[in-house]
């Protein structure tokens, strides 16, 4: 499995904008970036998975489950059984096919993959900081 190109779902901030539009509820965001970045700007109703070396590691040995992780964070019910569509974001990915097999948002989208129906990562444009609902 090293080296092993794994296909990702891919979502652009105007498609993201879109599911929100229609109802959070449905659509699950997760902020992967420090929790810092995340309190300075934010997509509204995403939650935060701190991208630590420790959470890293524990996700790795199935130490934690994606859903220990999520559910004392998330502000919207979370339900693994529900077709919930699950959208992760960090600082820097522009391109899901680069992402490195050892990074933490490689292991968090495989983790939630096992878990959720349809996992997509944001690419392209980030939120602006004016912004943080990608309305603009």
């Amino acid at each position: 499995m090293a080296g092993e190109k794994v296909r990702r779902n891919v979502m652009d901030a105007q498609r993201l904008a879109s599911l929100l539009q229609r109802g959070v509820e449905h659509t699950l965001v997760i902020d992967s970036r420090t929790f810092s970045e995340y309190n300075s700007s934010h997509v509204l109703s995403s939650v935060n998975v701190c991208c630590s070396k420790l959470v890293k590691r524990r996700l790795q040995q199935d130490k934690v489950s994606i859903t220990d992780l999520l559910q004392p964070n998330s502000k919207i019910k979370m339900d693994v059984k529900r077709k919930q569509e699950v959208v992760v974001y960090d600082q820097n990915t522009r391109d899901a096919s680069l992402l490195a097999s050892d990074s933490f948002v490689h292991i968090l989208l495989g983790k939630l993959n096992s878990n959720f129906h349809r996992v997509s990562l944001l690419t392209g444009r980030r939120p602006c900081q004016c912004c943080v609902s990608l309305s603009c």
